[in-house]
């Protein structure tokens, strides 16, 4: 299923590229659904205002989705469920809608708790001065308030420059644009990094971007359930990007 090299943990390397440990200089973390555990809670947003627009949304659709920004995610959902572009308006509204029902749950059930295995990659690398950044399609204040709510700021914050969301680059996941600013906030090239994923969409972002891309969600006590696996099978099934050649990133030497 994979081209793969296993790391301590069961980190699984998707593609060719491999680092061994002295040569990593970087880590990049995508946020939800690799640093926090809140995807379940996105998943419950969805469920909840997709029938106000005539849409839907099975937890193995969402878990494909799974890096995507939210407005290219309408945009398919709409394509796909009702054969038609959307207009703007209905992305603004959707996500609006989407946003106030998203905070309404968040109040209920709690913000989301990190995932431990994860965290503590980024903390050892921290511990050892090798800098971590955030890499994420998050809209930056959930991502800010969801990782202090996590004890996370100490590695990850805006004064530090180490939070990168899609509208701080051109474009999102998985253009590999996110992963490249992340890797120049931290002084690093991007082939000097590891990067952490849990969606396809990123690990194609990261993989494109030129890093050693690790799949954490088959990592030892990663918080997995029955969509995400199906998700996987199917993505993995797909993984053509892999040998496309203009997804290559471009040499990277001098």
């Amino acid at each position: 299923m994979f081209d793969e090299e296993v790391l301590d943990g069961g980190q699984v390397t998707v593609g060719h590229r491999f680092l061994e440990d002295s040569e990593v200089k970087g880590l990049l973390f995508d946020c939800d659904g690799t640093l926090l555990d809140s995807m379940p809670l996105f998943y419950h947003s969805w469920v909840t205002v997709c029938p106000e627009f005539g849409l839907a949304m099975s937890e193995a659709d969402f878990y494909g989705y799974a890096g995507m920004p939210l407005p290219d995610i309408v945009r398919d959902l709409h394509m796909k469920q009702l054969g038609t572009d959307c207009s703007d308006d209905f992305v603004t509204r959707f996500l609006d809608a989407k946003k106030k029902a998203h905070n309404l749950i968040e109040e209920r059930l709690g913000h989301p708790k990190p995932i431990e295995c994860v965290v503590q990659l980024a903390r050892e690398a921290a511990a050892k001065g090798i800098p971590v950044c955030v890499a994420t399609s998050g809209l930056r204040d959930h991502v800010e308030a969801h990782l202090a709510a996590a004890g996370l700021t100490d590695l990850f914050n805006a004064e530090l420059g180490t939070i990168v969301c899609a509208a701080d680059v051109p474009k999102g996941k998985p253009a590999p644009d996110i992963f490249i600013e992340a890797a120049r906030r931290i002084g690093v090239r991007p082939d000097e990094c590891r990067a952490f994923e849990d969606g396809e969409s990123g690990l194609m972002s990261a993989f494109t971007a030129g890093c050693h891309v690790i799949d954490v969600t088959f990592m030892d006590h990663y918080p997995s359930c029955e969509g995400l696996r199906t998700a996987k099978a199917a993505a993995a099934m797909r993984r053509s990007w892999l040998q496309d050649p203009k997804l290559q990133p471009p040499s990277m030497s001098g």
